[in-house]
């Protein structure tokens, strides 16, 4: 049989590496996180990512606590008020639920809640610190303006004018380590199911 000219060969040789390339490319992407089935969670889980947005806020030690301070961490978001009895509960059981990851030490030490203080007048740091550290010394809380809780509560789903926590109708939103709104833990209660849930997306 005649072989094909060199000038042929080359143009369908480099149509083949590239096709494999951009399977590649879009098998990684499509999977970074393996995001589970609805039944498979008690979680709302988002049809697609969402990334955050800037923001601008404080944290508990009075630093700048930006978009980008969410990187590196699985973080559980809660907006309310410290001071709020439904806040203590919910956080009792997200305290509980980190607990429940201690046979993944390498996941719960990149696990966190971040408390966004919403109650007035504004608490001082050093007054927010021992407030959430009384739960869980790994967990960050953090203070602004109100246009600020705002703007952050509109991306993911949360509203700071809710300033109660109510256990059963909680919404409790989980961002990646790269900055994406994966899911919403709404009225759970069982610590269990909350450290669970988070696994199926590691």
């Amino acid at each position: 049989m005649p072989r094909l000219p060199q000038k042929k060969l080359l143009p369908k040789l480099f149509f083949a590496v590239f096709a494999v390339a951009v399977f590649i490319a879009s098998y990684y992407l499509g999977n970074q996180y393996a995001r589970p089935l609805a039944t498979d969670t008690s979680a709302a889980v988002l049809p697609e990512p969402v990334m955050i947005q800037p923001f601008h806020l404080t944290d508990k030690n009075g630093r700048p606590f930006t978009q980008q301070s969410l990187e590196n961490f699985w973080n559980f978001l809660i907006i309310g008020n410290l001071q709020d009895a439904g806040c203590d509960s919910l956080l009792r059981t997200y305290a509980m639920a980190w607990n429940n990851l201690a046979h993944k030490p390498e996941l719960q030490k990149k696990t966190r809640v971040v408390f966004i203080h919403t109650g007035l007048p504004v608490i001082k740091p050093e007054q927010l610190k021992q407030a959430i550290e009384f739960y869980n010394p790994a967990f960050a809380a953090i203070f602004g303006t109100q246009k600020e809780i705002y703007a952050l509560g509109q991306q993911i789903g949360l509203y700071h004018k809710t300033t109660s926590c109510n256990l059963d109708s909680s919404v409790v939103a989980l961002i990646s380590p790269d900055r994406y709104l994966l899911a919403l833990f709404t009225g759970m209660t069982n610590p269990a199911d909350i450290a669970g849930d988070l696994q199926y997306f590691n």
